[in-house]
């Protein structure tokens, strides 16, 4: 039988060989799907620890891996699930077993609520997804335009038969086949029987008098869904990272559910991000510079003679907010950290000077109140330094992005 592993990150849990090889394994099977920029498994032979990771994963042994927050925090859940975007990443596997019936703390099982909530939202306001879709048929009744070249070649047997393509606006396409596909494999995932009863339903409801789909697409993860249909968008931003892991999607019949999980450091910048955006609307003089890279060093001549290598020569801030005028006015740096440390502030520093910056900002994920510090040294550029505890696994989309806009705006004014 099935065993699950409650783990909190970066704490060390004592294992066997064999338990070790099996994390190993399991941790291997998160690099392909998260491509995590920090590393997420380490171990000393005798214990092992994962980091930069929440949520559940499967083991090959069967076994399955829970992994709480480092930051300590209620219901924090559901502060993941408000994080999602439709670009996050997320490592999605099968689970052979049933899970508890509590799911407060299972990422999984309030994902499927979460996801339950949304379709249902979009389904009472706008009804099923219509979508222009591209049919093919071959018949003697004249509909659509003609597929010239298959007609000249089968023309000689059946010169009426004539092969057309044409658009029709139908409930059952790409979009919504996906949806369906993710709410089946999320109700095997739901804890308690309401909310899988939910999913089912919401199985066949996104596609009205069609059966239900066994396969999608994967490719329709990448693709944006009509403008019409916004209100589809924040279930789409569950289902698309969900589609993308085609092993999962593409044989849903072998697992009866599924375990997810995601890399926190990637949420902490969709906070930033988010939170940016918030401050610049209020403000007709600023705007959120796109992430890119500034030159920090340059070559001299006898580096180049002596061809200087590989060395780092860039900097790359999590966020930056410019006046209309080019300048800049703060640079931010999100630490996905347990603790301030002094890499952190020389990044910042370094950063904030190389762009000219007067003020640096560093965020972390716990909560704490904003500090500010005055910077010697650096001519004023930046002035600077403001540390601000944003309590991640506590956020709530649009009040949390306006508190820490808030923050940011009160902290960019004061002199």
């Amino acid at each position: 039988m099935s065993t699950r592993l409650h783990l909190r990150e970066y704490q060390p849990t004592p294992a066997t060989a064999t338990r070790l090889q099996d994390f190993r394994q399991g941790a291997d099977q998160l690099n392909h799907q998260l491509l995590p920029t920090i590393r997420q498994f380490q171990s000393d032979g005798r214990s092992a620890s994962f980091g930069n990771v929440v949520g559940s994963f499967s083991l090959p042994s069967g076994d399955v891996v829970e992994v709480a927050p480092k930051v300590s925090s209620e219901g924090w859940t559901t502060g993941v699930i408000h994080l999602l975007s439709e670009e996050t990443r997320l490592a999605v596997t099968g689970s052979q077993h049933s899970r508890p019936s509590d799911g407060k703390n299972d990422l999984t099982a309030a994902l499927a609520l979460e996801y339950a909530r949304r379709l249902e939202r979009a389904l009472r306001k706008d009804g099923p997804m219509m979508v222009y879709e591209r049919r093919h048929e071959a018949g003697r009744k004249w509909r659509g335009r003609l597929d010239v070249t298959t007609w000249a070649r089968t023309s000689t047997l059946d010169p009426t038969r004539f092969p057309m393509g044409h658009d029709e606006l139908s409930v059952l396409n790409d979009f919504t086949r996906a949806m369906s596909v993710v709410a089946g494999l999320l109700g095997r995932s739901a804890a308690g029987g309401e909310a899988a009863s939910r999913l089912r339903r919401l199985q066949n409801a996104v596609i009205p008098g069609s059966p239900v789909p066994s396969f999608i697409n994967p490719s329709v993860a990448h693709r944006r869904l009509p403008a019409q249909w916004a209100s589809y968008l924040p279930a789409w931003d569950i289902a698309a990272p969900i589609i993308r892991s085609q092993s999962v999607v593409g044989d849903p019949g072998r697992a009866t559910g599924l375990e997810v999980a995601v890399e926190p450091w990637r949420l902490l910048e969709t906070l930033l991000e988010r939170s940016l955006a918030a401050v610049a609307a209020v403000d007709a003089d600023l705007r959120v510079q796109p992430k890119s890279t500034f030159p920090l060093l340059a070559d001299c001549v006898d580096t180049q003679m002596a061809g200087g290598g590989r060395f780092p020569r860039a900097v790359e801030p999590d966020g930056v907010l410019r006046h209309t005028d080019g300048r800049v006015l703060a640079t931010f740096e999100a630490k996905y950290s347990n603790r301030p440390k002094r890499e952190h502030v020389f990044q910042a520093l370094a950063t904030a000077a190389a762009l000219t910056s007067p003020t640096a900002f560093l965020l972390y994920p716990w909560a704490e109140s904003p500090r500010r510090f005055s910077v010697t040294g650096f001519h004023g550029h930046p002035l600077s330094l403001v540390t601000i505890g944003v309590d991640l696994f506590s956020y709530r989309r649009g009040e949390s992005d306006q508190k820490v806009a808030a923050q940011v705006r009160s902290l960019m004014s004061t002199k």
